[in-house]
């Protein structure tokens, strides 16, 4: 049963009703004006309204009719969320080995993918923010026939509640008020920015096999580690944004120094950190390299190739891979202990070897941990690299399109 909080006002009853039915449509997909005031308790009269504003819109439309009652009669009319009827676009800064991605998509009102540009960039600091803000307006005016009604960004760095960059190493933002700069570049529109690994574990959840997962851990290991948490249902996010930064969880306080300042993060051991530094090792002490990972010329190293090189069987890339996975092993246990999820999501760029790295991970886990772990199911991404990017459209869609932080539920 859908209850809300009291209001004051007509007009804030107005908004409540136009939300309850907005929900209501939304999730059966199809269904009758009747139907929708049997569910939702509300007058036929205030159902009728609520969809001929909706309508009018353009955010819901008829589609075909239903089966008749047993009394027989008009066969009634069905509803469902109009897809065209409005759009949300989305910017994921992904950063890469060697160079920064800027993934920029529209999705529709049923969070289908309509477009989708990737670009990459070498800007770093206040000049990515220049190009971010350029993409953005370049996109949203090849599609200014549409009806955008938000915009979100999904950034790699720990943000705070207010949207400032306070841990952006790999961007060279560091205490940068991103949000705010972004809501001044595009004051018209809805907006919202989030962390890179808590988009993706909303991206997950709305479309994939996480969706009826309560507890939950989502990790990507890339250029940099992160890991996002769902606990009893809800998104752990901590005092100061920073929940999940398992990259500075020290494991080894005799090892490097990291650029935080600690020794032995696991950012050093489990990302593709490690990987460059032992090619980069590897080649100055003159070991015979594989032509397909690293180029003398260029002295730079293809990490996507290291995967594809590891899952086929080659020794160093595979002794590589797996000293990465055993340390990442270890950071996942902590984890688990702490946490004691149902599934774990491995995102990121190691997915490009993601028939070796799941049944490894999973059998070290097993093999480390004295805890019965044989529930717990290690999956690989089913968004793959859009994880974030789907995760921002979800939340737009439920913040603002839906509102359904207007309402509670109860048994």
């Amino acid at each position: 049963m859908v209850k809300f909080a009291k209001a004051g006002d007509q007009k804030f009853l107005q908004t409540l009703n136009r939300t309850l039915v907005l929900n209501t449509i939304h999730h059966f997909k199809t269904i009758s004006r009747i139907d929708i005031a049997k569910k939702t308790k509300l007058s036929q009269s205030t159902v009728s309204n609520v969809v001929d504003a909706l309508e009018k819109e353009g955010y819901i439309a008829e589609v075909g009719t239903g089966n008749s009652t047993r009394a027989g009669g008009r066969r009634p009319t069905l509803l469902t969320i109009n897809a065209a009827g409005g759009y949300i676009a989305t910017l994921a800064v992904v950063t890469e080995a060697f160079h920064i991605t800027l993934q920029v998509c529209l999705f529709d009102l049923h969070l289908t993918m309509v477009d989708e540009q990737e670009i990459e960039v070498k800007e770093k600091g206040a000049e990515l923010i220049e190009t971010i803000k350029a993409c953005v307006h370049s996109f949203l005016q090849k599609h200014a026939d549409k009806n955008v009604i938000g915009l979100g960004f999904s950034m790699p760095t720990v943000l705070d509640r207010t949207g400032v960059v306070y841990r952006g190493h790999l961007l060279e933002l560091e205490d940068y008020p991103f949000e705010e700069e972004m809501r001044k570049a595009f004051p018209s529109l809805f907006l919202v920015v989030e962390q890179e690994q808590h988009a993706a574990i909303l991206g997950e959840r709305a479309i994939g096999p996480a969706k009826d997962v309560n507890n939950l851990i989502y990790v990507t290991v890339g250029r940099g580690i992160g890991s996002s948490v769902i606990v009893n249902n809800e998104l752990i996010r901590g005092e100061y944004g920073g929940a999940g930064e398992i990259g500075h969880m020290s494991i080894n306080k005799y090892g490097p120094k990291c650029i935080c300042g600690k020794k032995g993060c696991l950012r050093l051991y489990a990302t593709e950190l490690a990987f460059i530094n032992k090619i980069n090792e590897a080649a100055q002490n003159g070991f015979p390299l594989p032509p397909k990972i690293y180029n003398p010329v260029l002295d730079q190293c293809n990490i996507r190739e290291v995967y594809n090189q590891a899952v086929a069987g080659d020794e160093f890339c595979r002794e590589m891979l797996v000293s990465l996975l055993d340390d990442l092993s270890i950071g996942l246990s902590n984890l688990i202990y702490l946490i004691n999820p149902k599934m774990i999501i491995i995102g990121g760029n190691l997915l490009f070897a993601e028939p070796f790295v799941l049944p490894y991970i999973t059998d070290k886990l097993k093999e480390i941990m004295d805890s019965p772990t044989a529930d717990i199911q290690i999956v690989g991404a089913a968004l793959g690299n859009k994880s974030s990017v789907y995760g921002m459209a979800s939340l737009i869609l439920d913040k603002h399109f839906l509102k359904k932080e207007l309402m509670f539920h109860s048994a």
